[in-house]
């Protein structure tokens, strides 16, 4: 490799780290007793990083193709404004079922988004057994933005990750910074500099309430089921008294 090549790419590794090293970021997800959910995305960067995209509609056009192959996921608000030279994204979308959001990671769909976003989005991984949902998600921005390893401390101060999770039901593990709402509530706070220095993982694991309208029905099914039985025992015994009596 040229050595005016190789001096390029580090420049251009550093640039792109210096952007990105000012970066915040919060997501919010709320998941509903039948699976389905919303989600609420707010990140704040350079404005810069905007115009390396195409500016706001850039992006915004990066985010409707991205969701363009996930149907199941509907895209409420996608807001992308430029304040005091921040960028600014605001995305709301909701999802009929919470295992739809296994697909965000899909490799098909993350070659469409350039790679820091993709570390962003991260790998997550979401599995059923029984009445027990086991969730984690891994992201490693740093793997994306080799340059920000030369940035001083100074440029992440104050900025970090966050994400939360709304459950219906109370968590029985979790690795959050902090627990609200009876542990139904998930919160994860990342220093960005932690997060630009190695992977984190978000993970919890839950018991899967049943429905009410589930708890109902099966009610109605039992006691129907019960009357059932009783009128075909009483009509039996009727029957054996009839032919004892003949």
């Amino acid at each position: 490799m040229p050595k005016r090549t190789h001096i390029l790419r580090v420049l251009t590794g550093l640039a792109v780290g210096s952007l990105v090293s000012c970066i915040d970021g919060r997501e919010e997800i709320w998941l509903n007793t039948d699976g389905s959910g919303q989600a609420d995305l707010n990140y704040s960067m350079p404005a810069i990083a905007a115009r390396l995209q195409g500016g706001e509609e850039g992006i915004r056009q990066l985010i409707d193709r991205f969701l363009k192959d996930r149907p199941e996921i509907a895209l409420s608000l996608c807001d992308v404004t430029t304040e005091a030279e921040r960028l600014k994204i605001h995305v709301r979308a909701s999802f009929d079922s919470a295992m739809d959001l296994k697909q965000l990671s899909d490799k098909k769909s993350l070659e469409k988004l350039p790679s820091p976003v993709t570390h962003l989005i991260g790998d997550l991984r979401l599995d059923v057994r029984g009445l027990n949902v086991d969730f984690a998600r891994s992201i490693a921005p740093g793997q994306a933005l080799p340059g920000s390893l030369f940035m001083p401390a100074s440029q992440f101060q104050n900025r970090s990750l966050t994400y939360i999770m709304h459950l219906p039901m109370a968590a029985t593990e979790s690795n959050a910074t902090r627990l609200e709402n009876a542990g139904r509530t998930l919160i994860w706070d990342f220093p960005l500099g932690q997060v630009l220095e190695r992977p984190v993982t978000t993970s919890f694991k839950a018991r899967i309430p049943i429905p009410r309208w589930f708890a109902v029905t099966t009610t109605l099914v039992a006691l129907s089921t019960a009357v059932l039985v009783f009128f075909k025992l009483r009509k039996w015994h009727r029957r054996q008294r009839f032919n004892q009596a003949g």
